[in-house]
């Protein structure tokens, strides 16, 4: 404990004496670009270079980078050289087009050391476009040899013309991944990047014609006539025609027995936790503007505060036998800007009707932009900024801090960690696994289009670090499909299988029962419940936004389900999110089968529990309870009943408070 505290002293002191604008913006996007105009910041990924034999061995010239790691990333910034200067083009509007063919270089830079002594010089380094792409820019030696690619970056022109790119994932080249003689490592990310005044208004070329927005660029907040609707998608390629949205391994840690995770993940392993998280991008499909302002800006219409979508991810495993368990959960993302990507309209803080934008990697992992999900109310979108982890004093400020905590990437009130032994292939023959995601948008219309589900391919893969043990996870992606986990779940049931879905609609939020029901090779039926609170809460809360405070977020409480009193019950199973020690206890009395939460952590918002049985009885349309505290609804579903048991009529609902 006393080597834990010394740690959290040094890396806050660390944080303290070093300007906390430059951290923050990578993941507020709101900084003006000419007060660092000239500059490009590098964060590499200490997680995910040493596995690799790749480190920091010097550098010349940063700019009061740092020389800690902060949150896994040790930052590096340098001057653009006065002389240097990428290109850019606008169209018809004198909006950002493209960028032009050329360069950039720097006055400063770094030196790589490889395993085994060699080196990569790239002092002097550049960042060049290659007129392939919209974006896409290298990051090259001097004698003009790639060995990084950056993508998904956001644009932002500021006053007098100045360019900023921010937000970029920097992934090795494919000369990188030669190098240390793996090339199927090229894309692999390993950071981030951002370079501000790359370009400026003296570097205009030529205006491209534009299609004429019609109004479509015009603020049309919802309301009844103007609907909400993000749908989630899988971009193939992204604008910048690099690498297509996926989901990316950051680190791989196993406990040090001081509250950190600074041991190495091997071979044999499997209590290592595994960081993950998805590269997210999504369209405006509805017919009103979708507020995108970044947390701690001036408060703005048309909620006078602000708002900002969030984004969440979950993991599952689909066991070979069917059983489906979640097995990692993710704090929440605050997003922060959008670059309205496939239209007319500009960058900014306002997702337009038929817009797109995205998120990569890096972004989804950089420290200052994640937080606990216990900090929005989800039906309604609202942040509880007040007494928040930015905010602890509640003066409206970001705090110092940055909102750093003890084993900051890998802690859960952060990160999405999953242990080794849930994603292992050789533990789980026959498993697959899936990830979800989808953003908090505050008046959707059609939320479950923004569910977005991958199914993925974990595989466990040597390194290339100064310990020959040092492996690394990486995450292939199969198919990708809009709507939540249990839907898809459903669609993959063994023929013959009983099935009910239904949504649980209140005016707390929403939440999704799935029912299956096997008849096993003994006459017996094996009941399996799959309870997905999507964004069902009981709030408290104190003052109005942008001062709100969320004193309590409070999930469902209670499960049941109307039984015959004369079937035979058996092998009473309930499963929370694996690892997170939950177990609610089951009881059957007054013709029902009941579980309760008791002491144990309620089902929250955007988790998913499952609860089953054996009975001797065959399904019937039947209804399931749920509650929190004294409020209760019932549910359509499958049950071992004598007779159907229609679901009750639901009393009127209390307002979200």
């Amino acid at each position: 404990m006393r080597e834990r505290l010394r740690r959290i002293v040094l890396l806050l002191a660390a944080l303290a004496a070093l300007p906390a604008l430059n951290h923050a913006r990578a993941a507020q996007g709101g900084a003006d670009p000419a007060q660092a105009a000239g500059e490009t910041t590098l964060w590499f990924n200490q997680g995910a270079l040493a596995p690799l034999g790749l480190e920091i061995a010097r550098s010349e010239g940063e700019r009061g980078g740092r020389e800690q790691a902060v949150a896994d990333y040790r930052e590096l910034r340098f001057a653009l050289r006065p002389d240097s200067a990428l290109r850019w083009r606008a169209d018809a509007q004198g909006r950002f087009a493209a960028l032009e063919p050329g360069s950039a270089g720097h006055a400063g830079g770094f030196v790589l050391r490889l395993r085994g002594g060699g080196e990569v010089d790239l002092r002097g380094f550049r960042l060049r476009h290659s007129g392939a792409a919209r974006i896409g820019l290298e990051l090259s030696d001097a004698r003009g040899q790639a060995w990084f690619v950056l993508d998904h970056a956001h644009h932002f022109v500021g006053a007098g013309g100045v360019l900023a790119l921010r937000h970029m994932d920097l992934r090795l080249a494919p000369a990188l991944a030669q190098r240390l003689g793996r090339p199927e490592l090229a894309g692999h990310l390993v950071g981030g990047a951002q370079t501000e005044g790359a370009a400026t208004a003296a570097a205009f070329v030529r205006r491209e014609a534009a299609a004429d927005p019609a109004g479509v660029c015009v603020a049309q907040w919802p309301s009844d006539q103007h609907k909400v609707d993000v749908r989630m998608l899988r971009l193939a390629s992204n604008w910048e025609e690099r690498q297509p949205d996926g989901v990316n391994s950051y680190r791989c840690g196993r406990s040090d027995g001081a509250g950190g995770h600074t041991r190495i993940c091997t071979a044999d392993s499997s209590d290592g936790l595994v960081v993950l998280a998805p590269d997210a991008s999504l369209r405006n499909e509805g017919t009103a503007a979708v507020a995108w302002h970044p947390k701690f800006s001036a408060p703005s219409a048309p909620y006078a505060n602000d708002q900002h979508p969030y984004l969440v991810w979950n993991l599952y495993r689909l066991d070979a036998d069917g059983t489906l368990q979640q097995i990692g959960v993710s704090a929440l993302k605050h997003a922060f800007h959008t670059i309205n990507a496939a239209c007319a309209c500009e960058e900014g803080e306002v997702l337009y009707p038929g817009c797109e934008d995205t998120y990569g990697g890096f972004s989804n992992d950089f420290s200052s932009g994640l937080a606990p999900r216990s900090e929005v109310i989800p039906y309604t979108a609202r942040w509880g900024r007040c007494g928040s982890l930015y905010d602890k004093d509640c003066n409206g400020v970001r705090d110092a801090d940055q909102g750093l905590l003890p084993d900051d990437a890998y802690n859960p009130a952060k990160r999405l960690g999953v242990r080794e032994s849930e994603i292992a292939p050789a533990l789980h023959p026959g498993a697959r696994w899936f990830l979800e995601y989808w953003y908090v948008v505050r008046d959707e219309d059609q939320p479950w289009n923004n569910l977005g589900l991958m199914e993925i391919l974990p595989a466990k893969v040597r390194g290339q670090g100064t310990d020959p043990n040092a492996y690394i996870w990486r995450f292939e992606v199969g198919d990708f499909h809009n709507g939540g986990m249990l839907a898809r779940w459903q669609e993959l049931a063994p023929a013959g299988a009983w099935q009910r879905q239904a949504v649980l609609r209140t005016g707390l939020g929403r939440a999704v029962l799935a029912a299956r029901v096997q008849r096993l090779a003994d006459g017996r039926y094996r009941y399996q419940y799959q309870l997905f609170n999507f964004d069902l809460s009981l709030a408290r809360t104190s003052g109005q936004e942008p001062n709100l405070r969320v004193l309590e977020n409070r999930g469902l409480e209670r499960f049941a389900v109307w039984v015959d009193p004369a079937a035979t019950l058996q092998d009473t199973e309930f499963a929370a999110v694996a690892g997170s020690g939950v177990a609610w206890s089951a009881a059957r009395a007054d013709g029902r089968l009941a579980w309760r939460r008791g002491s144990a952590a309620a089902l929250d918002w955007g988790r998913s529990f499952r609860f089953g049985f054996v009975s001797d009885r065959p399904p019937q349309d039947s209804a399931a309870l749920l509650g929190v505290q004294d409020q209760e609804w019932s549910v359509s579903t499958l049950a071992p009943v004598a007779s159907p048991v229609s679901p009750r009529p639901r009393r009127t609902d209390p307002p979200p408070r």
